[in-house]
């Protein structure tokens, strides 16, 4: 990331990040406008900088353009909601089952470095910090399947939950929850044990997804 003197985002790669963490932790709502304008005074860009941020934006499935309104926040329906998260069951659930156990002791050590700054994160309530280090868990963890064709299709359709994730952001005992889990997936690859890493990492992925059809379903159905 560049920055002009004054810290604002000089490039369209800064402010799709800096976007996709506003729609991540919940300061832009689903169905929210994002006006080039506005967001071009923000970042002291071009506005055809703007419009390269919202164009990647929408490729990664954080927004969509609407008739008459733009570029919004995209609200995700409880049936994409389902259909993604099956997609993902089944693309965690597949990685963790090619993961070699007992893991290395310098992946376990990597692991539970990442596991102590996002539990310190949470502590603290820095959400910005707690998501960033939760991607790089996961990550990390993903990457040791040893397919780069699998993990690329698990982080793209990760980044599509971003949209929704923000559901959750702010709710302390899940983010506990997560955290335990991490340190759950680590002994689980420390012992070798198979299928306790696959079940816990399908189980990581409900919480979000239930959460918000919930609301989904309050709200819209």
């Amino acid at each position: 990331m560049t920055a002009d003197s004054t810290g604002h985002a000089t490039s369209a790669a800064a402010v799709v990040t800096a976007l996709e963490e506003d729609i991540v932790l919940g300061r832009l709502q689903p169905r929210e406008r994002l006006i080039e304008e506005e967001l071009a005074e923000r970042f002291a860009v071009k506005r055809h900088l703007i419009r390269q941020a919202i164009a990647g934006l929408e490729r990664l499935g954080l927004i969509e353009h609407v008739r008459h309104r733009g570029a919004v926040v995209r609200l995700y329906t409880a049936q994409e909601v389902e259909d993604i998260n099956a997609v993902r069951d089944l693309l965690e659930g597949h990685a963790a089952s090619l993961v070699a156990l007992p893991a290395p002791d310098a992946d376990l050590a990597a692991l539970s470095a990442i596991a102590e700054r996002h539990l310190a994160a949470i502590t603290a309530g820095r959400h910005r910090e707690t998501f960033r280090s939760n991607l790089e868990f996961h990550s990390r963890l993903f990457r040791l399947c040893g397919n780069c064709a699998l993990v690329a299709a698990i982080e793209m359709h990760a980044q599509k939950s971003h949209a929704y994730r923000s559901i959750l952001v702010n709710d302390q005992s899940y983010q506990e929850w997560a955290a335990d889990a991490h340190l759950a997936m680590i002994e689980a690859m420390r012992r070798g044990d198979r299928e306790a890493l696959v079940r816990l990492c399908r189980e990581h992925l409900t919480p979000a997804k239930n959460r918000y059809i919930e609301v989904w379903n309050s709200r819209y159905s």
